[in-house]
């Protein structure tokens, strides 16, 4: 079977061949520490390794290793109008004000100053908002997601569109603030996300009129989860960001043919009703370490509805501490609990980080192809 087929069966549901594999379209990418071992270790040293996200310090996977693992996808992501200028006091600053460093020892950036920390309701109107229609966010995507439709059998994924109307919201507020202004600054919050979805709306509008009707999967995120349950209550979900989410799903939904794969941290079993009733066709990471996110769970209550498009392997835990022994076990696992029926998408938790040996790389995704043939074999140890 073809993997463009392979992994469009899954999301309706059906028992392709085998289970479909990702790396690298999903927020499930690879650190460069680890991927230039990874490549070292392949034999693969051609290219240097190219950043895909600043802040995670994850890379495009390339062509000779998402070949090596059999990944069914392709991915395509919109780019920013201004990649991350270096400020003299050694800092960086992206196109939306927001500044980062990289502590001393660390291995990725974090924020340090959000641009509207103190922004009242009347600063909104004179905040500087990033252009959506620059022609630099879609230069060349048209030509690549053409070729790759065309020329291809992969499944084509699109991103880049970040944590759309809850994370990125505190990106520019701050987490703290952010978090206080939905409970005693409503106000604010509702023309602040009416802003910012307005934003969303036309980046997608430009989007996908140069690609939406080649690409498969459009992936948006939003993390609602933390280990111990949600972020936000889903009452003020409800409220407040549903039906935001629902009018930029159903804007993707009209403008292509494309499902909706959501990437959403956590424990998000509390929202999962929510994300069907709006149009998500697939969830990812599936943080198996969370609460409530057993995937036995999950698939017995969701797994008609919903397509778990991760979960085949704890990151935080058995990735980087277990043994290869480990690894393979808990592959199978996953998959015991996920593959039946169709409806899952095959990739670790979240990003493989810094930490994780390529032995232990190359033993989680030779055992998702050797054991996710179908009929999974549900008694097999």
């Amino acid at each position: 079977m073809k993997p463009r087929e392979r992994l469009l069966r899954a999301l309706s549901h059906d028992e392709p061949d085998r289970v479909p594999v990702d790396i690298g379209s999903s927020v499930t990418s690879i650190h460069i520490d680890t991927y230039v071992r990874l490549k070292k270790y392949l034999g693969i040293n051609k290219t240097k390794p190219r950043i895909l996200h600043n802040m995670q310090q994850v890379v495009v996977v390339d062509e000779p290793v998402l070949r090596r693992f059999s990944v069914d996808t392709r991915h395509i992501s919109v780019s920013s109008a201004r990649g991350w200028q270096k400020l003299e006091d050694g800092r960086y600053v992206d196109e939306w004000g927001i500044k980062w460093t990289k502590p001393e020892g660390s291995h990725y950036y974090d924020m340090c100053e959000h641009p509207l920390a103190q922004a009242t309701l009347e600063d909104l109107d004179r905040y500087r908002w990033p252009d959506p229609y620059n022609p630099r966010r879609v230069e060349g995507l048209r030509e690549k997601a053409e070729d790759l439709y065309n020329n291809t059998d992969y499944t084509i994924v699109l991103s880049g569109f970040g944590e759309c109307l809850f994370g990125f919201p505190a990106y520019l507020r701050g987490y703290a603030q952010f978090y206080m202004d939905l409970i005693s600054n409503k106000r604010f919050v509702n023309a602040f996300l009416d802003m910012l979805l307005d934003y969303e709306l036309r980046l997608m509008q430009n989007t996908l009129k140069e690609v939406g009707k080649y690409v498969h999967v459009v992936r948006v995120s939003d993390d609602f989860g933390t280990e111990k349950g949600s972020i936000i209550s889903p009452s003020l979900y409800r409220e407040i960001i549903k039906p935001r989410q629902k009018k930029l799903y159903q804007f993707i939904k009209e403008n292509s043919g494309a499902k909706i794969l959501l990437h959403s941290c956590g424990s998000i079993y509390d929202f999962i009703p929510d994300l069907i009733q709006i149009g998500v066709d697939a969830i990812n990471p599936v943080q198996v370490s969370a609460k409530n996110m057993d995937t036995r769970k999950l698939k017995k209550e969701f797994g008609d509805r919903i397509t778990f498009w991760g979960g085949g392997c704890d990151t935080q835990r058995i990735l980087p501490f277990g043994t290869v022994r480990e690894v393979k076990e808990e592959v199978k696992r996953r998959i015991k609990d996920l593959a039946p029926g169709g409806g899952f998408v095959f990739t670790p938790v979240h990003n493989i980080q810094y930490d994780v040996s390529p032995e232990k790389i190359c033993a989680l995704y030779d055992m998702a192809i050797e054991f996710g043939r179908y009929p999974i074999d549900k008694n097999t140890k």
